[in-house]
């Protein structure tokens, strides 16, 4: 899958992950996903939409959310 088209693309909240990858939602919180993985939803906002950020680097990115501390979950 072309990154570039992912990069332009937004996924929905309960939808399938396609690649590997860190993805960032609209309210600002990044996320390592990987494929097979269903995208969260925001544990204040509820459903989000998500894009692709780039490849995962070194180690797993820390949420940045509301306050800079937390943790998201796909639950609701």
């Amino acid at each position: 899958m072309r990154t570039e088209w992912l990069a332009k693309r937004m996924f929905r909240s309960g939808k399938q992950v396609p690649l590997d990858g860190e993805y960032g939602d609209l309210w600002g919180t990044r996320l390592a996903l990987f494929k097979g993985d269903l995208f969260p939803f925001h544990p204040q906002m509820g459903e989000s939409r998500w894009s692709y950020r780039g490849p995962l680097g070194m180690g797993m990115p820390a949420w940045k959310g509301p306050g800079g501390a937390g943790r998201l979950t796909g639950e609701r």
